[in-house]
């Protein structure tokens, strides 16, 4: 059998839960807890950390479930995620305060921090190339329109070219290629991104969405800004600031037994393995174990910090960024962003030939509900949100001065809750709120 990730897979279906929840006393969201716990009891998730903040006051936090499902360790409130793409939120706030700072602008042609991009082609049917019609620049990179792609999100030809050439910066839980080794195969996230100059782009800038390797390619960009690493100018003027001790691209050994298991759900297991070992072939197990606490990819040293997908973080820690998002770029009294690189963050950067989704906008790395209607969400008008691979997620309610942040550790799973855990909780804020209207509060 051959496995991207050299470990151990162990499989088991979750037997019971360990929950722990602090609620404040004017709201009730037990169905909120009902429900992720029965996810968690019903073998679909390995485990939660959920926390909403109101209104400046934590109104809800429960750790509930596993970190370690076989062996039943529960997970807890300062656990390490993998978050995937929530990474990109970050990187947008720094290349935000890059631009505060003088570094550059969101007009510039990536050619001029990156030489390499002025080589770049598009690719046309029959593997023929045409020149680019204008520069990709940076504002393309972080609104996915640049023309680049993930290995996942093109087909065909290109998707061919992707595979051959490599082109990811993270460790392959999620290509097609079964052999892709599971280490990050560049030097650096400047050497990367010369590499995927190299190869045609999907489309002429500006013209589509296409969800991409951009915010990887923004990371060099900052470094070559800044004369820092991306890591560096992200401690130095984001992690630091914002308290978030937790948040690193590499798990420091003093920490990392507080990090978490990832598991992928079966249905995706084939990007991992081509065949299933033989103790499991004709079963259909929930999940599998495919990087361990014990010994995860993420304690190896990292010179690849990818900005779309790399870092690792607390509920805690991506709390007080999201508050930071929904005070206006200012936490505890430090501003992180002008007001108004902060407005041109949470706006919308799409137009109707590009915008792919109806309802759905696209600020510097973040996604907006411009209608929430219109996309099954309780959510305020306009509050920004995003995702990562293994389900985590966040979203910022300016309209309701509400922050949630998600936390789980599952890849794959065809049961995405955002909708679910967007209508509990809404329903619960809109009863508290009649309530208290009934009371004279």
């Amino acid at each position: 059998m051959k496995l991207h990730l050299k470990i151990l897979i162990y499989i088991s279906f979750i037997l019971f839960s360990f929950s722990v929840s602090g609620e404040n006393e004017s709201y009730n969201f037990s169905s909120l807890s009902k429900f992720l716990n029965k996810e968690i009891s019903k073998g679909r998730y390995p485990g939660f950390l959920t926390l909403i903040k109101k209104d400046g006051k934590v109104i809800y936090q429960d750790v509930s479930g596993f970190n370690d499902v076989k062996n039943k360790t529960p997970l807890q409130r300062d656990s390490l995620f993998r978050i995937y793409s929530m990474t990109k939120p970050v990187t947008g706030v720094a290349l935000m305060i890059a631009v505060d700072q003088g570094m550059l602008k969101l007009s510039d042609p990536v050619s001029k921090y990156i030489p390499e991009f002025k080589d770049t082609r598009v690719l046309l049917r029959g593997n023929k190339t045409e020149s680019l019609k204008r520069d990709i620049t940076l504002l393309d990179l972080a609104t996915h329109t640049s023309g680049l792609a993930y290995t996942f999100s093109i087909k065909g030809e290109l998707q061919d070219i992707y595979l051959k050439e490599k082109i990811f910066p993270y460790y392959a839980l999620d290509t097609l290629d079964d052999d892709i080794k599971p280490e990050k195969l560049y030097e650096n996230i400047c050497s990367f991104s010369k590499k995927v100059a190299s190869v045609p782009l999907a489309h002429q800038p500006g013209e589509k969405w296409t969800y991409s390797i951009g915010m990887d390619i923004l990371g060099c960009v900052i470094e070559k800004a800044s004369n820092m690493t991306f890591g560096d100018f992200l401690k130095s003027n984001l992690f630091d600031p914002l308290n978030m001790k937790d948040t690193f691209f590499k798990v420091p050994e003093e920490k990392q037994q507080r990090m978490t298991n990832l598991y992928a759900h079966h249905n995706a297991f084939k990007a991992f393995s081509i065949e299933l070992p033989d103790n499991l072939k004709g079963k259909k197990p929930k999940m599998h174990l495919v990087d361990s606490q014990e010994n995860s990819l993420y304690y190896k040293d990292i010179t690849v910090e990818d900005g779309g997908s790399g870092l690792v973080s607390t509920g805690d820690d991506y709390l007080n960024f999201a508050d930071m998002l929904l005070n206006k770029g200012v936490f505890n009294g430090k501003k992180i962003l002008s007001s108004e690189s902060y407005k041109v963050l949470i706006s919308n950067q799409l137009n109707e030939n590009n915008s792919r989704f109806s309802g759905f906008g696209m600020g510097i790395t973040l996604g907006i509900a411009l209608d929430s209607r219109k996309i099954r969400l309780r959510r305020g008008d306009n509050s920004f949100f995003w995702g990562g691979a293994a389900k985590t997620k966040f979203w910022v309610d300016p309209e309701n001065n509400l922050t949630v942040v998600h936390m789980t550790q599952l890849i794959g799973t065809p049961r995405d809750l955002t909708n679910k855990i967007d209508k509990l909780i809404y329903k619960e804020i809109k009863n508290f709120e009649k309530s208290n209207k009934k009371s004279g509060y």
